[in-house]
């Protein structure tokens, strides 16, 4: 896939599937701006990634300020913009019981929240661009999983708003979703690296997977270019799983 020429914004590019996203763009030849939620995060994101031109466009997600600071410097260094990737997040465990405001407020804020401001900020010059925008959610979107119900309900919201907003923004603009399951990153290892036995917990998850194994952070990057390509010209408002086959047999 070609995107010599594009502009793209990715959130949360410092790191996980954002990095593997903003690499990925880059090499396929385009001009890329790299989020992360500090202006440290976001240069060591860049710095892990070799430089190569990336732009760096550090900001808060969680606020609505800070969306469009963020979507204001990919715009300020480019002109315009082509793609937008949303894939700032964070995934908390809790069962009900011990979610507070601030807990929920916090995922909230990140995942969805942002997800919409950053659309509203740079709305207008996709429009003008003929562009297209990737959400990331994840198959707890789809699905529900104890002690996560306030992820569940977030990328929940994140697969809704990519339907509504596929239909309010078409033909202009193309906005599709991705849906990982367990993806190869530093989040999924923090959380097998808690468990008692490491190991047996990686087992245990790969085995759940059809295909035997969790993604790479590149195989969900792909599935993101595909949509944000001019091979996928006709496809808006889908909802993709990236798991495995999970979701499929589950």
């Amino acid at each position: 896939m070609n995107f010599e020429g594009k502009r793209v914004l990715v959130t949360g590019g410092s790191r996980g599937i954002g990095r593997a996203t903003a690499q990925a763009f880059r090499e396929a030849g385009a001009q890329v701006a790299v989020n992360g939620r500090t202006a440290e995060s976001t240069a060591d994101g860049i710095a892990a990634m070799g430089d190569d031109g990336l732009i760096a466009a550090p900001g808060d997600i969680g606020t609505v300020a800070g969306c469009e600071a963020v979507v204001g410097a990919a715009l300020d260094a480019f002109g315009g913009l082509d793609v937008l990737v949303n894939s700032a997040g964070v995934a908390k465990a809790r069962s009900i019981e011990t979610c507070d405001e601030a807990f929920w407020d916090e995922v909230m804020d990140i995942n969805l929240k942002g997800t919409f401001f950053c659309i509203r900020a740079a709305a207008a010059a996709l429009r003008e661009s003929h562009g297209s925008i990737v959400n990331v959610a994840s198959t707890s979107g789809l699905s529900g999983d104890a002690n996560l119900s306030t992820y569940c309900a977030s990328k929940g919201g994140v697969v809704l708003l990519t339907k509504a907003l596929s239909a309010e923004f078409a033909p202009e603009v193309r906005i599709n979703c991705v849906c990982p399951g367990w993806v190869d990153t530093d989040m999924a290892k923090v959380y097998i690296n808690r468990s008692d036995d490491p190991a047996a917990a990686r087992a245990a998850i790969d085995a759940d997977s059809p295909m035997g194994r969790i993604a790479r952070p590149d195989e969900i990057a792909a599935s993101i270019l595909y949509l944000a390509s001019d091979a996928a010209g006709i496809v808006t408002g889908v909802v993709l799983p990236i798991d495995g086959g999970g979701m499929a047999s589950g």
